[in-house]
């Protein structure tokens, strides 16, 4: 009849509406591990330091959204790429701007000589140059990483297949120097730095927010770290 068969399909609807719910919900948990609240997020993120500390070899890429950096007198970097090996090998390539200007600056630096390429003819030229704290990545990220306040673990994600948690906090800007040579204290900023769950290093580090007085509010810079110990050969150019 008309009314048996309007219940049957009512039946029917909320009968499927049901196992879609459970299936979306079991398949959301699969996604989003539940994060343990017991991690204490403050220990989380000196473990990392820690951990960095016995690091000596890593690759980096230091990139900003809505802004830049100033890394050698007036040349400004937006992204800067390399490898740092121990506290005085380095290699890095950076996009940078002198006024109106685009460059493509590399520096190769070792313990006794080092190199850069002349913005101008390209090629490479001797020069005595020593590894700026903007790029002292692992001296840096550790300084940033004990001097953070607040922190809490917000969530649990993968980054190049590894599964990390991500801790929120707020650092002073004068401790971000390996964000900017121009750092000035007294702005709270929000930091984030996403951990590896089973081995506390960090794979990425995310700053919000003016470092210098002369930046946008919606300024905001990214590091990220990888090849931890990995097969890293800094020789001199050719």
């Amino acid at each position: 009849s008309p009314i048996w068969s309007t219940r049957l399909w009512r039946k029917l609807l909320w009968s499927t509406l049901l196992i879609v719910a459970l299936t979306l919900a079991a398949a959301c948990g699969d996604d989003d591990p539940e994060i343990d609240p017991n991690i204490d997020a403050g220990a989380l993120l000196l473990a990392a330091a820690d951990r960095l500390e016995q690091v000596e070899r890593m690759h980096f890429v230091l990139e900003h959204e809505n802004g830049s950096t100033r890394v050698f007198g007036d040349i400004r970097m937006t992204r800067a790429e390399g490898d740092i090996d121990g506290t005085e090998r380095l290699a890095v390539q950076i996009d940078a701007s002198l006024g109106p200007l685009n460059l493509d600056v590399r520096f190769v630096i070792l313990e006794d000589q080092s190199w850069f390429t002349n913005p101008l003819t390209g090629r490479w030229e001797r020069e005595d140059l020593s590894i700026p704290p903007i790029f002292d990545t692992k001296t840096g990220v550790t300084a940033l990483l004990r001097s953070a306040r607040d922190a809490r673990v917000t969530d649990r994600e993968r980054i190049d297949g590894v599964d990390v948690y991500r801790v929120d906090a707020f650092v002073d800007s004068g401790d971000l120097t390996i964000f900017s040579p121009d750092a000035e204290p007294g702005r709270l900023l929000k930091a984030s730095a996403w951990i590896g769950v089973d081995d506390p290093l960090v794979y990425r580090l995310e700053v919000s927010g003016p470092i210098a007085l002369d930046e946008d509010e919606d300024s905001l810079r990214r590091l990220q770290l990888s090849n931890f110990d990995g097969d890293i050969e800094i020789v001199p150019p050719r």
